[in-house]
């Protein structure tokens, strides 16, 4: 999946069936990189990991989304 927010801020995921999937941003010219994606053995793991990857991409905005609970992701 592709997910593009402000900023030409993106996310890039493909998802494994075994597990793992590949994630990579990019927040325009600042920062880029790949994201750890290990050990994701069911479809709430990956909804929690995906979460996390957003607030990482995307900052607060993200969070305001999922309607504040952004706040529970460390």
């Amino acid at each position: 999946m592709l997910i593009s927010g402000p900023a030409d801020a993106e996310l890039s995921v493909v998802l494994f069936r075994g597990g793992w999937a590949d994630a990579n941003f990019s927040n325009g010219l600042a920062d880029a990189g790949t994201l750890p994606a290990a050990d994701i053995a069911s479809a709430a793991a990956f909804a929690g990991q995906l979460d996390q990857w957003g607030l990482h991409v995307f900052g607060s905005d993200f969070a305001a989304h999922l309607g504040g609970m952004g706040d529970q992701v460390p």
